[in-house]
């Protein structure tokens, strides 16, 4: 009886052992032994949508990217444009779309204003205008301001302080001559290291005087290999560059050379002129004018214009280029073929013609080029209406992504067009860009 009576007591202690599990505390279980290996890294967290979104040309294996913009025939954007409604071609080869959405990211603006001598009189006008167009943008794009004339300053780092972008734009003062290519060049390789929607807004009549480190082809090749809009706002100084030269033979009694034309008046300001080296890529103190006056000749404008360099001059052996890539001959242009002064001799306003048909061009191809658009504020009293314009086109684009039907890395250009069924509206993008490279 007794031996019974402990079997129970035992086989009871063994029960309640055995369910602690359900009524108490688990056990816990031995701990593992620490190691002294490193840890692996942690796993970086997925981007978020917006950080997802691709908002400027852009080559991701074979992802092709492009920003669109859709606007009524009076140029105002259209913000409800259907994927549906659009169509892309590589090379005259419809593309299927992988996607295509609404971005309204922020922006980095780089707003370049010529401050060259014949914007001494109307500097402040210009500034209050850029004041004006800087507080037009979004409260998170931001904005570096470049002044150029006869030096190119970069006045402050990308912020969206606006009122150190203010104080940045009051510091502006006119210079002499201008070097429109060479700052161009400063802004691209600005943009180039930063990634996202990027847009330089340039402000200047596009007559480039003496740039000695970047050329007109050789910064227009750098907008076939980024995701850069250009929108130059084209501001006319024909008239008083006529003037100048116009006093300056009747008050001589030789031909003036160009040294004496860069030179100001009496109570005047200085025009701006093109390059005046014939064959080479500009250098500091090289300064050969063979035209009339001392200008160049239309062969020097054209000829200076292009490098040597195989990638930019298509004379040379290199990387083709697309179609129509060099500056076209200002006698084709569409604008006035003789100056408005009759006074000046013929063959001054013929040179004169060629000039700002030149500078017309550049801006023009910077536009096209690019996906921008050229806006013209001939009166300085239009000029924030340019502003505006440009300011509304920034805030929302389209982009629109495809894997192209050609994926050879070959490093050469593609030509690309976008059209849209939708009825009174225009679609705008960057006429093509430039394949990878092995």
């Amino acid at each position: 009886m007794r031996e019974c009576l402990i079997r129970l007591i035992l086989a009871a202690a063994i029960s309640i052992s055995s369910s602690a599990g359900l009524f108490g505390q688990t056990p816990r279980r031995p701990q593992k032994r620490q190691t002294t290996e490193p840890a692996l890294p942690a796993t970086r967290p997925a981007p978020s949508e917006a950080q997802q979104e691709i908002e400027t040309v852009k080559i991701d294996t074979n992802l092709v990217t492009i920003p669109v913009i859709a606007t009524d025939r009076q140029g105002l954007y259209v913000p409800d444009v259907l994927r549906q409604e659009v169509s892309i071609y590589e090379d005259g080869v419809q593309q299927t779309i992988a996607f295509f959405k609404t971005v309204n990211t922020p922006f980095h603006v780089v707003l370049m204003l010529d401050t060259s001598a014949s914007t001494e009189e109307k500097l402040r006008q210009i500034q209050n205008a850029a004041v004006a167009f800087v507080e037009q943008l979004q409260p998170a794009d931001r904005v570096e301001i470049i002044s150029f004339d006869d030096q190119v300053r970069e006045l402050n780092i990308f912020t969206n302080d606006r009122e150190a972008l203010k104080s940045a734009i009051l510091k502006t003062h006119s210079g002499q001559s201008t070097k429109l290519y060479d700052a161009f060049g400063v802004a691209l390789d600005t943009l180039r290291k930063i990634p996202g929607r990027r847009a330089i807004v340039l402000f200047t009549d596009g007559v480039d005087q003496y740039s000695d480190r970047a050329t007109y082809d050789g910064t227009l090749y750098g907008l076939d290999e980024e995701g850069v809009i250009v929108y130059p706002i084209r501001y006319d100084t024909r008239a008083e560059t006529e003037r100048i030269v116009r006093e300056t033979q009747e008050g001589s009694t030789q031909l003036p050379t160009i040294g004496v034309i860069h030179t100001n008046p009496a109570g005047t300001t200085a025009p701006t002129f093109p390059s005046d080296d014939p064959d080479t890529v500009p250098t500091r103190g090289t300064r050969t004018g063979g035209g009339i006056l001392g200008l160049p000749s239309p062969d020097d404008i054209l000829r200076g214009r292009r490098s040597r360099d195989p990638r930019t001059d298509p004379t040379q052996p290199g990387t083709p280029d697309p179609p129509a890539r060099r500056p076209p001959d200002p006698s084709t242009l569409p604008g006035p073929k003789t100056g408005s002064d009759p006074r000046l001799d013929e063959s001054t306003r013929h040179m004169l013609d060629q000039l700002y048909l030149t500078a017309d061009s550049y801006l023009k191809a910077l536009a096209d080029k690019s996906g921008g658009r050229l806006v013209r504020a001939d009166t300085l009293g239009s000029l924030p209406e340019a502003f505006a314009k440009i300011a509304a086109e920034l805030r929302t684009q389209y982009s629109i992504g495809y894997y192209p039907t050609n994926a050879t890395h070959d490093g050469l250009y593609r030509q690309v067009k976008v059209t849209t069924t939708r009825k009174n509206v225009v679609v705008r993008a960057k006429p093509g860009y430039r394949a990878p490279t092995n």
